[in-house]
């Protein structure tokens, strides 16, 4: 591999000098006058949520890997492949230098908008980059006209805290009487009312996630922001939902649905299938959302696939009995990808007041969360969710520590689709509690993944690389900062 590598750099400096030698004497040739040479911010953003949207919600890392890792969709393997993970990297960063360059930009052009949305979407991305990894560069990364060609990793406590500040910054910047953002925002659409709400939730999200591991200044980040509504507007309605939707013509269809989806109510002949953590969660509970998240196999019956050292010869595993995904989340070429919605936030509000970081009433939270949330598909009556909301594993009790439970459960459900999020949902809480894991890994380890493997071109490129991290069986080794579980491996 490394000898490969070599001869690839060696062709690559070939090529550059060649291409140097002869183009050296003909700059002034080769420029267009008619051409501009400047870019608009705006069309920088909206090549960083181009990225993003394909890299965290194309079906690779959102169905078969952090799929598989939340216990949403079956992937009956935790396929470590070269290629992919170095992709999966460096379209991380693509989204990030992206976002970088559009705030430059934005800056030049005096459009604090702009930079603010841009600041507000590297600032999502950096949290799942880091989320996926644990320790990455992010102080020194995006710096190489200062000539930093080979940053340093930051640890995942600097990374969060520099989110956090950066988040602060572009809360503090939008103003919905400034500059228009532009026609790059294919998320938001330029709706500044909509950035805002999103900035602040994201800044909940991130002290939520990071509460296990340093209280204080997750606490501090929570009392800021929901002291004062009126600055630090959240996410309330499933109008504020951060989700893009397309516009439903080939090529620009819905991701999931351009791999999985049929057409005309053909048979769906897609591999990918429910997992069996988020089938039992929803059948068990008679919760109303089952038809909505999952198709019955062809025996009628709601099933999924289910991890562990017999996963390979369980016949409950083969494609009869295993159900498709719903409709709604996969077959709908106008359908959307949910960067972040308000039912989380209502879970994070019922959390944040159940263990006493602000006041509030937990209970009106967590089931306006449970309601948003079975709101959303448009499917669902008020009679159903008032039914739901009296199943005995569901309704509010005097327990604090199963009302976190119950919590954590709902908050999961509610991220069905954003399964990066799910997935560090899951690592935070063990909440459900997966402990399949695929046959591969069954003996050695009693839960999923702890973080993504670092890509192999970093490591041989990047020569700040920390060799001293702890990788064992490519995705386990050394929880990451905010996982405080114990007796996991």
């Amino acid at each position: 591999m490394k000898n490969i590598l070599k001869i690839k750099v060696s062709i690559l400096v070939g090529m550059l000098i060649f291409l140097t030698a002869c183009t050296k004497s003909f700059d002034q040739m080769n420029i267009n006058p008619n051409v501009a040479t400047v870019v608009p911010a705006t069309n920088v953003l909206g090549s960083s949520q181009l990225i993003s949207m394909r890299t965290l919600f194309g079906t690779r890392l959102d169905c078969y890997y952090a799929g598989a890792y939340s216990g949403y969709i079956s992937a009956p393997d935790y396929e470590y492949r070269v290629d992919i993970n170095n992709d999966m990297w460096r379209s991380m960063y693509s989204t990030l230098t992206f976002a970088e360059d559009a705030m430059r930009l934005a800056k030049n052009e005096s459009n604090d908008n702009l930079y603010a949305a841009a600041l507000t979407f590297k600032a999502y991305n950096a949290q799942k980059t880091t989320d996926m990894w644990g320790s990455i560069p992010y102080s020194e990364a995006f710096k190489l006209e200062k000539g930093i060609i080979y940053p340093k990793y930051d640890s995942q406590e600097s990374v969060y805290n520099a989110i956090l500040a950066e988040l602060k910054i572009a809360a503090d910047l939008f103003s919905v009487t400034g500059k228009p953002i532009g026609p790059g925002d294919f998320l938001l659409n330029g709706n500044i009312a909509k950035w805002q709400k999103f900035c602040n939730s994201l800044r909940l999200r991130v002290a939520v996630r990071m509460s296990s591991a340093d209280a204080v200044k997750a606490t501090a980040v929570i009392l800021e922001v929901l002291g004062n509504p009126t600055k630090y507007p959240i996410m309330t309605t499933n109008t504020d939902n951060v989700y893009w939707y397309f516009p439903g013509g080939a090529p620009d269809q819905e991701i999931w649905f351009q791999s999985m989806g049929t057409v005309t109510g053909g048979v769906k002949l897609s591999g990918w299938r429910m997992q069996q953590p988020i089938i039992d969660a929803l059948q068990n509970n008679n919760d109303p959302r089952l038809s909505i998240y999952a198709d019955k196999n062809s025996r009628g019956k709601y099933s999924g696939h289910r991890f562990g050292p017999l996963e390979l010869s369980d016949t409950l595993n083969n494609n009869f009995n295993r159900s498709h995904i719903g409709n709604w989340f996969m077959n709908d070429p106008k359908g959307f990808v949910p960067y972040m919605n308000s039912a989380e936030v209502y879970f994070c509000l019922a959390e944040i007041y159940q263990r006493g970081l602000a006041t509030g009433v937990a209970k009106t939270a967590y089931e306006t969360g449970i309601t948003r949330s079975c709101e959303e598909s448009g499917k669902i009556n008020a009679a159903s969710i008032a039914s739901f909301l009296t199943q005995p594993d569901v309704a509010w009790g005097n327990n604090t520590a199963a009302n976190l439970q119950k919590i954590a459960l709902q908050k999961w459900i509610c991220l069905f689709k954003q399964s990066v999020e799910g997935w560090s949902e899951a690592r935070r809480t063990d909440v459900p509690l997966l402990s399949g894991v695929s046959a591969s890994y069954a003996v050695s380890h009693n839960r999923p993944p702890f973080r993504m493997a670092y890509p192999d071109e970093e490591k041989t490129f990047n020569t700040n690389f920390p060799f001293s991290v702890v990788e064992k069986d490519i995705f386990y080794g050394t929880q990451v900062w905010w996982d405080k579980r114990t007796n996991v491996k």
